[in-house]
């Protein structure tokens, strides 16, 4: 208690502080025992829970984090490539349509549309056809993740997929539906393990601590008798 309360105020207590400190300790372990007597760390999740975090920390200081060898990382690292695969890159254009402007136009609105954008012969411009969005109409080196948090997933891998060079779709996102130009797609490279290899054998130190962690569960679940309820479909 002493030294707690000098690392926290930089000096150590007065005497009428430790005997504060000492009269709370006692209050604490006096209401942890009654409380104990009476059962009421039996359900409590919270408790539980706690306890749970105690035993994986104990097991925790028990591992002993060797440093990998080469060989360890080359395995981890050709066992786990897509871990360190770099985001895809993307370069494209876009023509928003509004489902709540359009209605039941939209559909036919985006068939004319395309069918303008892929006929050179019409002169259709990029930018007088659609509805406004609050994002822009060009998009350049963009990554997968920044388009995810802007248009979904759903819109962003069918992106991906899109031919290059021509004006393809409609694709639908979180706002409604769109007709893409793709220009060029990085869809990422996994780098060589020496440029990464302060990352990989991070990984690959977690990696060894789980299944430490997995193997002293095991241990303990070997000594008890575990009574499942039979589960119905």
């Amino acid at each position: 208690m002493v030294s707690q309360f000098s690392r926290t105020w930089q000096r150590p207590p007065s005497q009428s502080e430790l005997q504060a400190l000492i009269d709370d300790e006692v209050r604490t372990e006096l209401y942890v025992r009654e409380a104990m007597k009476l059962g009421l760390d039996q359900n409590d999740t919270l408790i539980r829970r706690r306890l749970r975090q105690k035993m994986e920390f104990l097991n925790e200081s028990e591992f002993l984090n060797k440093a990998p060898s080469d060989s360890d990382l080359e395995n981890y690292f050709a066992t786990h490539p897509d871990q360190y695969r770099t985001d895809a890159v993307v370069s494209f254009r876009h023509v928003f349509f509004d489902p709540q402007q359009r209605g039941e136009s939209l559909g036919l609105d985006v068939q004319d549309a395309l069918r303008r954008l892929t006929n050179p012969g019409d002169g259709a411009d990029q930018e007088g056809l659609g509805d406004p969005i609050d994002l822009a109409d060009n998009w350049s080196d963009t990554s997968r993740k920044e388009l995810v948090a802007l248009f979904g997933s759903t819109f962003t891998e069918a992106l991906l997929e899109q031919a290059q060079g021509r004006w393809t779709g409609p694709i639908e996102s979180a706002y409604g539906q769109h007709l893409v130009r793709v220009d060029s797609v990085s869809k990422g490279v996994i780098p060589e393990l020496d440029d990464i290899r302060a990352e990989v054998s991070r990984d690959w130190g977690q990696a060894q601590l789980r299944r430490h962690q997995d193997d002293a569960y095991q241990r303990l679940l070997n000594r008890y008798t575990v009574r499942r309820p039979e589960l119905t479909p």
